[in-house]
């Protein structure tokens, strides 16, 4: 969850990233708001980036459980470490192109920090690949888990699926710049936010209670877990 909060504190608090800078916002507008707010953008993302190792102990920790699941195919295995493990580059590398354009916005041309935020956001939001990978690829995992005592319910792979989907409706985002599809609309920032927050904090939740009852049974705290490859 320290992921969670430090990219809330940062990227909603402090560099006022939510809603996200409009789309048909002139040059001159957009450079204005990375000059009104440059000390709060520097910060606010470097909390996000801080709040990046958390997030990799997030995945890696799901990765653990799912590999605990007997017959789960190895290949499912490093294609889960492989997704989550890129998915944070498309979420810290938005960050360096924001970083970028706040460094001197009094100096630089209006034009190249636009040109710099929208590269930053298009390349945030439709960066969907890995995230639908890692979504669909642990539900599959779940999935597998026929045993009596599931390491994860089989509602979490079933969500992982379904969220899994609604990722992709970002990739309209690069024909307009206003309305539902734009990147700060409804199916380009709104809904794959909320997808994206709602499977991260069921996971957490589920993935919590997983290692506590691994840990609690001596049986399963001694066994090793089974290796992917």
């Amino acid at each position: 969850m320290a992921f969670a909060v430090l990219f809330a504190i940062g990227f909603a608090g402090l560099a006022r990233f939510v809603p996200p800078l409009d789309p048909a916002d002139t040059a001159e507008q957009t450079a204005e708001i990375f000059r009104a707010n440059t000390g709060g953008i520097r910060t606010g993302l470097l909390l996000c980036y801080v709040g990046c190792v958390f997030y990799l102990a997030f995945g890696a920790s799901i990765n653990a459980q799912t590999r605990r699941i007997p017959g789960v195919p190895a290949a499912l295995g490093h294609l889960q470490t492989a997704a989550f493990a890129s998915s944070v580059l498309l979420i810290a590398g938005p960050f360096m192109l924001w970083w970028a354009a706040a460094f001197r916005p009094d100096t630089r041309s209006a034009e190249i920090t636009q040109a710099l935020n929208d590269i930053g956001w298009i390349s945030f939001l439709v960066g969907w690949v890995p995230f639908v990978t890692w979504y669909m690829v642990t539900g599959a995992a779940i999935l597998c888990d026929t045993g009596e005592q599931p390491i994860y319910p089989r509602w979490a792979g079933f969500l992982g699926l379904v969220l899994g989907l609604g990722q992709s409706s970002a990739s309209f985002l690069i024909y307009v710049k206003a309305g539902p599809f734009a990147w700060d609309g409804l199916f380009s920032w709104w809904l794959p936010a909320t997808e994206f927050f709602l499977w991260f904090v069921a996971m957490t939740v589920l993935t919590t209670r997983a290692i506590n009852r691994q840990y609690r049974t001596p049986e399963a705290a001694a066994d090793p877990v089974p290796s992917a490859g």
